[in-house]
């Protein structure tokens, strides 16, 4: 959590201040109803939560724990700087969870076990998943996803080849 209360708003484009700002107004909007709605359902609120003090479409970086499956960030994509943090106690509970909705674009797991992430990439329904780091690829590289996040490849220039 101190991670996330360290990173700085601003522009987006700088090394200084990387976590920009919501596209539009609605876009804000919907990312405090999403927080608003998994806290009023039991989540607790690690950090953020709240708009920065700047002026401005900035949400400061949230990371939420104990969030309820009815909770609406855990059914649909917020797609804004919040992160939803849960455990589990087997492989299976975790696969489960995974592979719950509709959706599969991308997918991030975190293990001290090598057997552990073979297995997550053969378990996990997801277009891409990335195993003990954030990113998933360069910007030049395609990117796809499966079930309702898409079919297929697309973006870099690698995708006309795939």
């Amino acid at each position: 959590m101190t991670s996330a209360k360290a990173i700085k708003v601003g522009d987006g484009l700088g090394r200084e201040d990387p976590h920009g700002a919501a596209r539009a107004q609605p876009a804000l909007d919907a990312l405090e109803a999403f927080v608003g709605d998994a806290l009023a359902k039991g989540a607790k609120l690690e950090t953020g939560g709240r708009r920065n003090r700047q002026q401005g479409l900035f949400l400061r970086a949230t990371v939420l724990t104990n969030v309820s499956r009815e909770a609406r960030i855990m059914n649909e994509e917020p797609f804004g700087p919040v992160a939803v943090i849960g455990s589990f106690e087997t492989f299976d509970e975790m696969v489960t969870e995974a592979n719950r909705l509709p959706y599969g674009l991308a997918a991030y797991a975190y293990t001290r076990s090598e057997k552990t992430a073979a297995a997550l990439g053969n378990a996990i329904e997801t277009g891409m998943i990335s195993i003990n780091h954030h990113g998933l690829a360069a910007a030049r590289s395609t990117f796809g996803g499966v079930k309702d996040s898409g079919y297929g490849t697309e973006g870099g220039a690698d995708a006309l080849s795939a």
